[in-house]
């Protein structure tokens, strides 16, 4: 379908094609819509051959009687991201004015608010792509023309986005990315809202990050989520393990934003700073309950934006251990704001609810999920991680419960084996 931005409709020996196979009257009825989409489908296929090992691959745009602007649209995919930027910039300046039209105001600010209150009462589905992208679109359109508003900037192109379109705020390198936010008001509803974009975005503006300065803070992140080789960084465990689970940013503790930090941007060795982040956790404040989940009791920690990664603060871990009187227990860090921490058990259908309960956490969690993964804790520190029924690690071996990842901890032959599934 046209507006198929993450799915490439046909792939073969390093080609692959896009189809639009609308009529040019249709094209021409939305004619920002239909730049959007195709260059957002041209750049995602390009960047996929090259991750499946085909960087010069060639991808094929096709389309019958195209009209001048997608024509323009998509030869600029070939020029470069200055000339993508350029068109993507016009485009959302256009469709914000159509879409504020559409929900019946000039008001950009009224509009984006009108447009999120319609979103949060009847979100479109995932499965719906045209509704799904042309809302994710609309929102973005309207935020960044507010963002342009106060703080004269552009659409750039960008890697960093599912939809590769990026709002640099002024003159400077400081880039927002007004489309993942959208996704995140469509999938979590109330919690989200562009608006708080346009907060962080005054904050980046003008008040900085210092990286000399700063807080640090850690942030568990999905490792697809993030551009490793440019961040401060490192896995949740000490060895290689399987791609789902959450890994270690380090990044700076704003008022109303968590800035990652570049590489070339530290002034001390990246271990220093990432050991600094995690002491830092010890004064973050996080409210706990209990409740039962069968006959275990589940721990859950929220109350901040930093509860998932207390799961790194061996001193409230340690409390885990003697409150729920477990040498060694299981977590997960499902979503931004979620720990859940409860005792390991061998039997096997509590430790198969508590993966269910951390899978459907992260399901639900939409922008904010970080990782259905069940991980081991011993000591206070995350020693292993527990595989499901039939599942297979990156290099395709089935794995069991590992418990041998952290130096002085014991491996434990046999431990929770197979107890967690995966997507």
């Amino acid at each position: 379908m046209y507006c198929s931005i993450d799915k490439i409709d046909l792939v073969a020996a390093g080609v692959a094609v896009q189809t639009d196979p609308r009529t040019l009257e249709e094209i021409e009825r939305e004619p920002e819509l239909s730049v959007l989409f195709a260059m957002a489908r041209v750049l995602n296929a390009r960047q996929q051959l090259a991750e499946d090992g085909h960087a010069s691959g060639a991808v094929h745009y096709k389309v019958e009687n195209a009209p001048s602007f997608l024509r323009d649209a998509i030869a600029a995919t070939e020029r470069s991201e200055q000339a993508v930027g350029a068109i993507a910039d016009r485009a959302f300046a256009a469709l914000a004015r159509r879409a504020a039209a559409r929900v019946g105001t000039r008001d950009l600010a009224i509009a984006l608010r009108m447009l999120e209150d319609q979103t949060t009462a009847a979100p479109p589905e995932r499965g719906d792509e045209l509704a799904y992208w042309t809302r994710v679109l609309e929102l973005a359109a309207l935020a960044g023309e507010l963002l342009r508003a106060k703080y004269p900037g552009q659409w750039v192109q960008t890697d960093r986005a599912l939809v590769p379109f990026g709002f640099q705020l002024g003159s400077g390198h400081a880039v927002t990315f007004p489309t993942n936010r959208a996704q995140r008001v469509i999938e979590d509803g109330r919690d989200e809202s562009l608006f708080k974009l346009l907060v962080a975005a005054e904050e980046t503006v003008c008040h900085p990050s210092d990286p000399a300065h700063g807080r640090l803070m850690p942030s568990l992140r999905a490792r697809s989520d993030i551009q490793l080789d440019e961040v401060v960084w490192k896995p949740v465990l000490a060895d290689d393990v399987p791609s789902d689970l959450p890994v270690i940013v380090c990044g700076i503790d704003g008022e109303s934003t968590f800035g990652m930090i570049r590489r070339e941007a530290l002034a001390k060795p990246a271990d220093t700073a990432l050991a600094e982040a995690i002491a830092n956790l010890a004064a973050e404040s996080v409210q706990c309950e209990r409740f039962a989940l069968g006959e275990l009791e589940v721990a859950f920690v929220t109350g901040s934006f930093y509860a998932a990664e207390k799961i790194l603060d061996r001193e409230l871990m340690s409390t885990f251990h003697d409150e729920l009187d477990a040498e060694v227990l299981v977590a997960a860090t499902p979503a931004r704001g979620q720990l859940l921490v409860a005792a390991a058990t061998h039997d096997a259908t509590s430790l198969a609810q508590f993966a269910q309960l951390a899978r459907r956490r992260h399901d639900e969690a939409g922008g904010r999920a970080i990782s259905p993964a069940v991980l081991l804790v011993t000591k206070g520190r995350v020693a292993g991680y527990v595989r499901g029924p039939g599942d297979r690690d990156d290099a395709g071996d089935r794995p069991s419960a590992r418990a041998d990842t952290v130096p002085g901890v014991t491996k434990r032959p046999g431990f929770l084996r197979r107890l967690l599934g995966r997507k």
